[in-house]
C-alpha cells in the first residue's frame, strides 16, 4: 500500500501530492507540465519534497516532521522513463543481470526475466541492435528483476506505434497482476488510463485533484462526471467499421480514417487528445499524413496557456473540438473569435478503445460494459 501526501516547489511550480494506493495500478493523468513527472521523481526518491509524509508497505520513505529520507537505491522502487537508459555496453541479459538483488545475479534469473516480456533469444544483442519496442522490454524486465515493492512508469510507450504500444500495454497489465505490486503510470492518453488503470487521479497545475475508480467511467449515472473531472480532449463514441483501404470510425457527428493496427469491427470510443489535432495554415500546401480527416470549423474560444493557445473549435455539423497550438504559431495565423479555421486529425491521432459488440478479444470486452458519450 503507497500512501502520498507531500509539498514541493521548483521555481515558480508549487507541487502538492495526495496519493492512495493498493496492489492496483494508479494512473497519473494530465496534460504536458501538470506535474506528473515531477511526482514520480519525489516518489524514487530522486528529488526531496518541501514537506510531508510517503509511506509503502508501512515503512517510511519520507517524513519531513521525522527527519527521514530513504534514498533511492534503498527504497525498492523500479522507475521506467522514456529513455529507457538501458547500458549501451551491456547485452540484453547484462541489462537485466545488473538490477537482481544481490546475491541473485545469476544467468538463470535473467534468462527468466527475459522470457516472461517475451525477449527470449535476444540475451546476447546489445541495446543499439534492438528495436524500440524491444529496448521498452529490456527496461521493462531490468525494472521488474529488481523485485520491487513500487513500480512507477513515465509515459514509457509514448514514442511507439499503435499496434506495438497495445500489445505492450498488454504484457505490462498481466506481468503487474502477476507481481502483485502498486503500479504508478504517467499519461496523458486516455486508451493508456482505459486499458492499464484500476484507479485514477487528475493532476492540473500541480496539485492532484480528483481521484476515483477507472470503472466509475464507465457506471451509467457516474460516468458523466468522471469524464468531466479528466478536464480535455475530444471523445466521441460510435462503431468502428472495416472499409476498404483500412478502418473508420462512424460516430452521430464525427467520422475519422483510423490507423487500423490492432482494431475490430464493433462498437468502440474514440479520444483525441487536443495537442494532436493540426490546425492547417491556409496558404500552405496540406501534408498528405494530414489529408484524410479535414474539417472546417469556427473559432469559439482562446483560452491562454502559456506557452501554448486552447482553442475551441465549432464544426459545421455542431461538434465542438479542443485543440492545442503554440503560442508563437497561433499569432502567425492572426486567430479571434469567429475566424474559420481548418483542422486536421492525423489517423494516428485518434486513440481506439474498442467496446462491447465488436470482435475484441475478451479481455478489451470485459472492461467495457457501458461505453459514455461525449460530454
Amino acid at each position: 500500500m503507497l500512501h502520498a501526501d507531500f509539498r514541493d516547489a521548483a521555481g515558480s511550480f508549487s507541487l502538492n501530492v495526495s496519493l492512495d494506493l493498493g496492489a492496483e495500478t494508479g494512473v497519473l493523468f494530465g496534460r504536458s507540465g501538470s506535474g506528473k513527472s515531477l511526482t514520480l521523481r519525489v516518489l524514487a526518491g530522486l528529488r526531496t519534497p518541501v514537506e510531508g509524509r510517503i509511506t509503502l508497505g508501512g515503512r517510511v520513505l519520507f517524513s519531513s516532521s521525522e527527519r527521514i529520507h530513504i534514498p533511492p537505491r534503498d527504497r525498492k522502487v523500479g522507475l521506467l522513463f522514456q529513455n529507457l537508459a538501458l547500458f549501451p555496453h551491456m547485452t540484453a541479459l547484462e541489462n537485466v543481470a545488473f538490477a537482481l538483488p544481490q546475491g541473485k545475479r545469476e544467468r538463470a534469473k535473467a534468462v527468466e526475466w527475459l522470457a516472461r516480456v517475451k525477449m527470449a533469444g535476444f540475451e546476447d544483442r546489445l541495446p543499439e541492435k534492438l528495436s524500440g519496442g524491444q529496448r521498452q522490454r529490456i527496461a521493462l524486465a531490468r525494472a521488474l528483476a529488481a523485485e520491487p515493492d513500487l513500480l512507477l512508469l513515465d509515459e514509457p510507450f509514448s514514442a511507439l506505434d499503435g499496434p506495438l504500444r497495445r500489445s505492450l500495454r498488454r504484457e505490462l497489465r498481466d506481468i503487474r497482476r502477476e507481481a502483485g505490486i502498486p503500479m504508478v503510470y504517467v499519461t496523458h492518453q486516455i486508451e493508456d488510463l482505459c486499458s492499464l488503470g484500476d484507479r485514477v487521479t487528475v493532476m492540473k497545475d500541480g496539485a492532484t485533484r480528483e481521484s476515483f475508480p477507472v470503472g466509475r467511467l464507465w457506471e451509467r449515472g457516474a460516468r458523466g462526471e468522471a469524464w468531466n473531472a479528466l478536464g480535455w480532449g475530444n471523445l466521441f463514441r460510435g462503431g468502428i467499421v472495416c472499409r476498404e483501404g483500412g478502418f473508420r470510425f462512424e460516430g452521430d457527428t464525427v467520422s475519422l480514417d483510423l490507423d487500423g493496427g490492432g482494431l475490430f469491427p464493433g462498437e468502440g470510443l474514440v479520444f483525441v487528445a487536443p495537442d494532436r489535432i493540426r490546425i492547417l495554415y491556409p496558404d500552405l500546401p496540406v501534408d498528405p499524413d494530414l489529408g484524410k480527416n479535414i474539417f472546417t470549423a469556427a473559432v469559439e474560444e482562446i483560452v491562454p496557456l502559456g506557452s501554448s493557445v486552447r482553442l475551441y473549435l465549432a464544426s459545421e455539423d455542431g461538434t465542438v473540438w479542443q485543440a492545442e497550438h503554440s503560442s508563437g504559431s497561433y499569432e502567425a495565423l492572426r486567430l479571434h473569435a469567429g475566424s474559420q479555421v481548418r483542422f486536421a486529425v492525423p489517423p494516428a491521432a485518434a486513440e481506439v478503445w474498442m467496446g462491447p459488440g465488436s470482435c475484441a478479444p475478451e479481455f478489451i470486452q470485459n472492461r467495457a460494459e457501458n461505453l459514455p458519450h461525449r460530454s
